[in-house]
């Protein structure tokens, strides 16, 4: 019997939505290359649903590049040694304003928030009108502090960063999946940006979130779900956070078997 798997990528918005995703993905990627199969795990991907700051992992995710690998790596020793600049700095790093919307290969949906409407803006390749956008311009979009009153106009919006609204896009993401993929078999990836031992309201909105996704995901058979989320302390590090989440994503094991086992299946095309 043919599969037809779709493997759909959440990345949370968040703090540390930049550490958790790297680290863990670049443990996936290693483990994909340990087992042999067939294709890159970056290039498996169907759909990258992303908001806040790792919206940036995510367009470089849905490019599709041969070096996606050694520019996650890049990335990660950004977050590791904490390097100073701002985001837009950072952007520039990878991705120029001749590069355009319409140049990702991977279909994405992208969160950012439109605060005079009060409502999520979604960046997707669906949108013939923002196809000739430059990455650059929709980063700044959703990676806006709205902390430090920063947004980007675009016609008579003003967008900020959706992590504080949306920290976990996974309901945006179960209904683009629905609009796109119908009744086709789903794969959901899902990583966070840490769960946190202190009172977080930002984090109890992305749990609540979580909980109503549950609820959706029982009356579907046919979707795969994996969700990945360390815990930190309030007082951790950079580099503690760094070391807990690799021990995190060793000790995912189980679940990393199922979900590559999965991916493999995906790769022969049978079931």
């Amino acid at each position: 019997m043919t599969c037809n798997y779709k493997i759909v990528l959440v990345l949370d918005g968040g703090k540390d939505s930049l550490l958790v995703p790297i680290i863990g993905l670049n443990h996936l990627a290693r483990r994909v290359d340990q087992d042999a199969l067939e294709k890159s795990l970056f290039n498996w991907l169907d759909l990258v649903v992303a908001s806040g700051d790792s919206t940036l992992l995510g367009s470089l995710l849905a490019q599709g590049n041969s070096d996606i690998l050694s520019k996650a790596l890049k990335l990660e020793d950004f977050v590791r040694f904490q390097n100073t600049g701002s985001n837009e700095d950072v952007t520039r790093l990878f991705f120029n304003d001749e590069v355009k919307l319409r140049d990702l290969k991977t279909h994405f949906n992208f969160l950012s928030y439109d605060i005079d409407t009060d409502e999520v803006y979604q960046f997707c390749d669906i949108l013939p009108t923002q196809q000739g956008m430059s990455i650059n311009s929709m980063l700044k979009a959703c990676m806006s502090d709205p902390l430090e009153n920063q947004y980007v106009k675009l016609g008579f919006r003003h967008l900020i960063s959706a992590s504080s609204f949306v920290p976990n896009p996974i309901l945006q993401a179960a209904h683009f999946t629905r609009c796109m993929y119908q009744e086709n078999p789903i794969v959901i990836l899902s990583i966070g940006s840490g769960l946190h031992t202190h009172d977080d309201t930002e984090q109890e909105y992305s749990e609540n979130v979580e909980n109503l996704f549950q609820k959706e995901l029982v009356g579907r058979r046919n979707w795969h779900y994996f969700r990945f989320n360390p815990t930190f302390e309030q007082t951790d590090s950079t580099v503690m956070k760094i070391n807990k989440t690799y021990r995190y994503f060793e000790e995912q094991a189980h679940q990393i078997d199922r979900l590559i086992r999965l991916m493999d299946i995906r790769s022969q095309g049978v079931i």
